[in-house]
């Protein structure tokens, strides 16, 4: 049995934020999941993160107040830690002169989650991302499973980005499933505004099937957790991330690490589409897909 973890990363809103809406799920044997739990705990060691969500997009960006302390890099980690908190009070107090209420929400909500990760510099933080994923990639079993769709392309239909992700990820891993005769289950974050939808789509796909297959093999509906407690649905976060940058903006590094693990069929990578609905498109992922 396969447990599939799901996440995603950018906004599905069609004209906001990112170019991009990536769904990624990272499926792995139920007899290995807290083997695997457990070596990304020991991984996140070093960098003085056990017990700590691995949140991509806070942990990759640049943070200005480390950028503005003189040889910060040079500080241990204590010192890190007290000197971009002072750095941070410094902007709030700015920010609190200038009185607009947005601004001052806005950064309370990005002082609070770069806070976890302030005692390591940028490097040491891209470090542990690959980190982490290096050993997730060590693990022959675990299948990727990814829809990564270009809002801009996207024609508005029965289906927001996120469900006709959904769809896709979930007619894949039944495939996945039936191919090897065994079961499985979705385990998502707890996206409030997602989670009665994709319930409801689940209802739709055991009774009538997806547009592409019906549905066996995977068990109930899906289930929603609270991200910052699950370390597998934290590298579903981080795969997500990896490959919309990937698509975005042409950064591998990440990406790289943990292609091998798409589910394949031959020498086409299924596991994993970028959708571009009717413009031909010669990227990696869909030369890898067999889409061009």
């Amino acid at each position: 049995m396969y447990i599939l973890y799901l996440d995603e990363s950018g906004v599905q809103e069609v004209g906001a934020g990112t170019s991009h809406f990536v769904l990624l799920g990272i499926a792995v044997r139920t007899d290995q999941w807290k083997t695997l739990d457990s070596e990304i705990e020991r991984t996140k060691r070093p960098f003085d993160l056990e017990g700590i969500e691995i949140h991509a997009g806070w942990m990759a960006r640049r943070y200005s107040e480390q950028e503005s302390i003189p040889g910060f890099d040079a500080l241990d980690r204590p010192a890190r830690r007290v000197a971009t908190q002072t750095a941070i009070n410094r902007r709030a107090g700015v920010l609190g002169v200038g009185g607009n209420p947005k601004k001052i929400k806005a950064y309370r909500v990005e002082s609070k989650k770069i806070r976890p990760y302030v005692h390591l510099t940028r490097s040491e933080r891209i470090d542990c991302l690959r980190a982490v994923l290096t050993e997730l990639s060590r693990w022959p079993d675990v299948r990727i499973f990814a829809d990564a769709i270009s809002k801009s392309d996207y024609a508005p239909g029965r289906y927001t980005p996120y469900e006709l992700a959904f769809e896709q990820i979930v007619s894949r891993f039944q495939a996945f499933l039936a191919k090897h005769g065994i079961l499985g289950l979705i385990v998502s974050d707890n996206n409030a505004t997602a989670a009665p939808r994709l319930t409801k789509l689940s209802r739709k796909f055991h009774s009538d099937g997806t547009l592409y297959r019906d549905i066996h093999n995977i068990v109930e509906t899906p289930f929603f957790v609270d991200s910052a407690l699950t370390s597998l649905i934290q590298m579903a976060d981080l795969g997500a991330y990896a490959l919309r940058r990937l698509i975005e903006n042409g950064e591998d590094a990440l990406w790289d690490i943990v292609e091998p693990r798409a589910e394949r069929f031959g020498n086409a990578s299924v596991g994993v589409r970028h959708y571009t609905g009717k413009r031909a498109c010669s990227c990696r992922i869909c030369t890898a897909h067999g889409r061009q």
